[in-house]
């Protein structure tokens, strides 16, 4: 009889194998299998995210826009004239949105857009005899199974 079953990549694994091996199943009859974790592949058709530099350069060229356009407007009645207030109030736009971005990236994204990197789950198949069968079944519910599934022979 073989019992298919998947774990989450974890030290539970370890010790389920370990304990199987300690009930009298042989090592040559438990076999592992690392998944693929379909995440993790290069897709072309993917939409493109954006770092959290370039979105905070982002940010800091669209501040630069708007507060330029206001600083030029209000720079006809101000002495230094719409060129210098202008440009000031560009680059002040510029450090002001890059930074009311950054601030707001490593509080908030970093909690809520990084998640936990996912490790690929492991299959483990066991040949055992129908005897023993609900005793191994047993040891990978206790350990964290995902899943477990039997082929009969």
């Amino acid at each position: 009889m073989l019992i298919i079953s998947t774990f989450e990549h974890s030290v539970e694994v370890e010790e389920a194998l370990a304990v199987l091996e300690k009930t009298g199943l042989p090592r040559h009859q438990i076999m592992t299998v690392m998944m693929d974790n379909h995440d993790e592949r290069f897709d072309k058709n993917a939409k493109w995210h954006p770092s959290q530099k370039t979105l905070a350069f982002e940010a800091g060229m669209a501040g630069a826009t708007g507060l330029s356009v206001i600083g030029i407007s209000c720079g006809f009645v101000l002495p230094w004239g719409p060129i210098y207030i202008g440009i000031l109030s560009a680059l002040f736009g510029f450090v002001l949105g890059y930074t009311i971005t950054r601030v707001v990236q490593s509080s908030y994204f970093h909690k809520v857009i990084r998640k936990k990197e996912r490790l690929p789950e492991l299959a483990v198949i066991i040949q055992c005899p129908e005897g023993s069968f609900h005793d191994v079944q047993r040891v990978l519910w206790e350990y964290s199974a995902l899943s477990v599934g039997t082929l009969k022979q």
